[in-house]
């Protein structure tokens, strides 16, 4: 899938999560974890995509392997759910993991009341 149909996918994905946090009694204005995950498609700019992610304040969790046999990460940062700070952050995620051989996985987060 390429970056501008995942973005699509992503942004879908992002309506129906705000809902549901919404529908959950969420205070989507006060900012808490996201656990954000992505998955290398090539370990060839793995380092360099790890420092840019520390570098806008991402914290690295743990590793894994996909289903498909890819390693992947979950990074996590503190930030708002409001839709419109999670879609740009989502669209930013997008491109700068593209750019890094790597494929945004999506997000999570606890509600918060």
């Amino acid at each position: 899938m390429n970056a501008k149909a995942l973005e699509t996918v992503q942004l879908e994905e992002n309506r129906q999560m705000c809902e549901v946090l919404v529908a959950s009694g969420d205070k989507s204005d006060v900012p808490r974890i996201l656990v954000h995950k992505l998955e290398f498609i090539s370990e060839y700019k793995k380092s360099d995509l790890l420092e840019e992610l520390i570098e806008q304040g991402f914290t690295i969790n743990e590793t894994f392997v996909t289903e498909e046999g890819y390693n992947g990460l979950m990074f996590q940062r503190e930030d708002k759910t409001e839709r419109n700070t999670i879609e740009v952050l989502s669209i930013e995620l997008i491109t700068l993991l593209d750019e890094h051989d790597a494929r945004y996985g999506g997000w999570t987060t606890e509600v918060i009341n």
